[in-house]
Formats: C-alpha cells, structure tokens, sequence
C-alpha cells in the first residue's frame, strides 16, 4: 500500500512537476522528508508570499506549480499569492504540513493555530477551486486524484492540508474515475461551428484577439495555424502578451482600449468578426474598460463560455472548439500582406535614460532565448511597447495585479525553462517587497537579469491622480550595491548608452545581475501616459 506524502509527490512528478517551492515548519517537516526523498528537489525560499510568486510563474510555464508550506504562519502568509493565481488561472498545488489528528483532539492551543484547526482550510476554499485534508487513509487516494483533476481542467490552485501524523499512512489506493466535468457536446459544436463560419464567410475585416487561455490550456500552435490559415491580422491583451509570436507578420500589438495603440484600438473595435479567445474582460486588459466591442459582430470563447454574436453554446469545451475551428476544411482566406505589424511607440535616449528609451534598449536586447517577467506599475504598462520574440515569453500579473511578483517570479520561470536567460522587470516599489528573493536565485546558480527602475517613486499612483500626494514617495537606496551585497553583479545606469552596455555585461555575467535605471519620478511609459489620462478623465466623472 502507498504512502500518503511519497504517493503525492510521485504523482506530481509524472505530471512534470520538477521543483517545490517552500520553506518548512514544525509542523511540515516531516512533509519535508517526503519531499526530500522524492524525485522532486525542494527550492527553499526566504518567504512565504515568494514562495507562491514563484510556484506560480513556474506552473505557467511547465503547466503544474507546487508549493509546501507550514501551519498557519505559513499558509496565511502565502494567502495573497495564491489568490493571485486562482484569479488568474494558473494551475498551483499548495501542500500544507499541519497539526496531527490526534494532536487536534488532546490539545486545543496549538501554535500557530487562529480561530479554530480548520480556519486555514476555510480560507484556502475561498482561493482555490477544490480544498481538503487529507485525514483519512480510505478516501486519501480518492481526494488527491480530484485535486489534480481540478487544478488541470479548470487551471485553479487546489489545495491539501495534510496532518503530520498522516504523511507516512498507507492509504487505499482506488480506481481512479476523473469527476464529471464540462464535456462537449457534438451537436452543441457542430452549431457553433456552422454560426462561426457563417460569421467568417460575410466578414471583411476579421481579427484574432488573443488572451492567457490560450497559453492555460497549451493551444498557442492551433491558434498560430488557425491564424495563418485565415490570414487575419493577430493582437493580444496585456495579460495574454507573448500568447503569440510578437515577430510573427500578422501581430499587430496589444489592444488595451483607449489605452493602448490607436491602430490596434481601430482595428479591433472597426472588426465585423472578431474572435476573442481566451480573453479575460478585465479593467487592465480593456483599458479601464474603455473597450468599444459590438457583441453583434464577436465570437468570445473562453473555459467557461462560448458565445457567438448573441447566442449562447453551453457545454462545449474551449479546446475543443480552438481545435474543431482550426481542423475546419472550409476556412476562408484573407489576404495577410497589407497586415501592419506591431511598432512599438518608443525611440532611443540621446541622453538621460527615458522609459521609452529603456524600452527602446530593451526592444533590441531581447532574443530568441529571453523569458520576460514583470511586476505591475508602470514596468507593467510598458509591456504594450515591448516586443517579444518568441511565443509565450512574457509572464506578468495584469489582472490580480499583486506587487512584488516580479523577483520569484523571475526565479520560478527561470527554473521552469532553465534554457532561456530571464529578465526581470520591476519598480523600486516592487523590488522593495520582495527583492531579497536573489539571494536564493544566487544559491541556485541562477543568473536572471534584473532591471530596476529607481524613481523612488509608486510611479503608476502618482501618474493617475497624487502627483504631489507624499504617500506615493518611497526610500531610495543604491541598488547596483545592494546586488554586490547579495552576491551579484551590479550596475548603475544613467543613460541609453551605459544601458546597452550593462545589458552586455549582464548577459555575460556568471551570476545575477541588478541594473539600476536611474530614471525621473515624472517620466512614464507611453502606456501609462495614456492609461493615467483616462483614469483622470474617469475621477473627474
């Protein structure tokens, strides 16, 4: 008969689950020594909030993320970054060591307890899509099947709390039956189809608008095909960047409402079908909803909804209708050469450093073999006029929008995917959260590129309505010393030219990198200029 923890973590493991990230406690070390014993190599972090960044960017990338945690003060700590990948879609497993079944019913103050021993679990049933302890050996088997049955269909976190007094239990194993979930319904398919190709058939301007599902559910090279087979032109949202190849001639940018570029803005809201896969209707990716979209003339598909024009198709997968559509003999073709592709709106810095210069640098710097990762703030509206060059490139948190995502998430990816050279960008205010993370990146032997944007600043905040509120002032410190301290390598930078070459000097370095942009509080990417004059425009009524 198994046992509880090894059979847990030998299943992640044939879901390609490599790494953990955790830091252990009392209560989760004997969790640890499964751990320790398996296949999987635990990545100690410095915190627990790291820990769910970093567990995160990683299951966006292979698919699966894992996160081992203690009681309580391990748990509740990590809340807010599973919070943020329950509400972004990325599928993490959260095991959590905790007080053992029998200690629960001898003692009723045990440390690290709050409210009562099951007040953890509650609060992961409200950021999870399926939460358990696991304190039975009969049903044990039974539960954890339906926990990674959940976290790969519907791409939520789950979560398993498991009593230290239970890692060991041999457990029942049962026949395994996945729970009835959405299934596709052939005739439902089949009238979607015919509607959508009706739809295609009487258009003129047809446009594909991309978003994270694509990416959630590893449909990227159906959605490319289907692309070239219409030969229509191809934009993305915020959070769905890089869900494209951004090189590829028929992507035209990001299309963020009134935000974003005006030509993709036209393109997209003057579309007579525009196919909408994927997309999340968020404030950040529509703009602060100034998103203009006929439902006359769009095809929304998503995991939870498929709709055409004004008609509802319940019970037909998402995949299933990406692949069903892609198949499709009888797609209609469109003429790709007059496709205007994506121009970023930013030019060099003849001489103190600009964010349009920084991006500018950046723009060039980036190749084949970059993994980008971003925190939020103006690191995050700039993406709009940073060019990827590779299909799903970029990671960021643009719905959740949490701070501080940017350093472990840098960590995470880079562990994922260890045959790219990652780069991370974030604000000041970010890194100030959780930017202690390199040292762990430097005990792994990572060598992640660091940009940080020094403006002693929460820029975005400033940019939308304080200008002179002090609140939005934060400490300054030398970065590009601080990184020596942690054992890396840092650099000042002032201008384009000393970027460039800081680049370079990065990109050869033996560790990780800090490059300390030194740029004025005033001075805002093209995005935000434009994101911040809307959201003045909305406080104003």
């Amino acid at each position: 008969m198994p046992q509880l923890a090894p059979h847990i973590f030998e299943l992640l493991y044939q879901q390609g689950v490599r790494h953990a990230f955790g830091i252990p406690g009392d209560f989760a070390l004997t969790l640890y020594d499964a751990l320790t014993a398996s296949k999987i190599e635990p990545i100690v972090m410095t915190h627990e909030p790291c820990v769910g960044f970093a567990a995160d960017a990683y299951s966006r990338i292979r698919g699966l993320g894992l996160a081992v945690v203690t009681y309580g003060v391990g748990g509740l700590n990590m809340v807010n970054a599973v919070a943020g990948a329950y509400a972004e879609k990325s599928p993490l497993v959260i095991l959590s060591g905790a007080p053992g079944v029998k200690e629960r019913q001898l003692h009723q103050l045990l440390h690290h307890k709050v409210k009562t021993f099951d007040t953890q679990y509650r609060v992961y049933e409200e950021i999870t899509g399926y939460a358990t302890t696991l304190n039975d050996p009969k049903t044990a088997d039974a539960k954890i099947h339906r926990a990674l049955d959940y976290a790969l269909t519907f791409k939520r976190p789950v979560y398993l709390e498991i009593p230290r007094d239970m890692v060991y239990a041999e457990i029942e194993e049962v026949t395994h039956h996945p729970p009835p979930v959405k299934h596709t319904d052939p005739d439902t398919l089949a009238e979607a189809l015919a509607e959508t190709l009706e739809m295609l058939n009487g258009a003129k301007s047809p446009v594909i608008l991309a978003c994270t599902e694509v990416h959630r559910f590893g449909l990227q090279q159906q959605v490319i095909a289907l692309a070239e087979k219409l030969g229509v032109p191809v934009c993305s949202t915020m959070l769905g960047k890089s869900v494209f190849p951004e090189g590829h001639p028929q992507y035209i940018g990001i299309y963020n409402g009134e935000a974003g570029d005006p030509y993709v803005q036209n393109m997209v809201e003057e579309s007579d079908c525009l196919l909408m896969l994927g997309v999340f209707m968020t404030d950040i990716n529509m703009g602060m909803f100034t998103a203009h979209l006929e439902p006359g003339h769009t095809i929304y598909a998503t995991s939870e909804r498929l709709a055409i024009k004004h008609h509802e198709y319940p019970n037909v997968r998402f995949e299933d209708f990406i692949k069903a559509l892609c198949n499709h003999p009888h797609l209609p073709h469109w003429e790709p050469s007059a496709i205007a592709t994506m121009k970023p709106r930013v030019a060099p810095s003849p001489g103190k450093i600009s964010m349009g210069g920084l991006l500018y640098e950046l723009n060039h710097f980036i190749d084949n073999n970059t993994l980008l990762v971003t925190d939020v703030g103006d690191v995050l509206f700039a993406a709009d006029d940073i060019q990827t060059r590779d299909g799903t490139s970029f990671l960021c948190p643009a719905f959740y929008a949490s701070m501080g995502f940017g350093i472990p998430g840098v960590i995470g990816a880079q562990l994922a995917d260890p045959f790219r050279r990652a780069i991370a960008l974030v604000g000041d205010g970010a890194f100030q959260m959780t930017g202690m993370e390199l040292l762990t990146a430097q005990r792994l032997g990572l060598k992640p590129i660091v940009i940080v944007v020094n403006n002693g600043a929460f820029t975005s905040l400033r940019a939308m309505a304080h200008q002179q509120a002090p609140f939005v002032n934060i400490p300054t410190l030398n970065y590009a010393r601080l990184a020596e301290v942690l054992g890396g390598r840092g650099l000042v930078v002032e201008t384009g030219k000393q970027l460039q070459k800081a680049l370079q000097l990065a990109r050869d370095c033996d560790t990780f990198s800090i490059l300390d942009v030194r740029i004025s509080p005033d001075d805002v990417s093209p995005g935000l200029s434009r994101l911040s004059s809307l959201f003045a425009k909305k406080l104003k009524g």
